[in-house]
């Protein structure tokens, strides 16, 4: 008795990495830019070549969140000096 072969799932199904990057590049706009906005950039990244369909959604967040988390962390931290 043969079964027949199980066909490999379709590439770029599954959004879980550009979701965590999307989140990841949220949270970067309020808590620790650096830390957060990069670990969303590379989720993004990994995402893309995955075949992802959020990849470039989840790096332009994380870019955008590094950025003007970084910008508002030095806005407030002169303004408190």
């Amino acid at each position: 008795m043969s079964y027949p072969q199980q066909p490999y799932p379709p590439k770029g199904d599954s959004n879980t990495l550009s979701i965590v990057g999307i989140v990841l590049g949220c949270v970067a706009f309020l808590f620790c830019p650096p830390l957060f906005g990069i670990a969303g950039l590379v989720c993004g990244i990994v995402a893309n070549s995955k075949g992802e369909r959020l990849a470039g959604t989840a790096i332009g967040v994380s870019i955008a969140g590094l950025v003007l988390g970084l910008v508002v962390g030095f806005a407030f931290g002169t303004l408190s000096v």
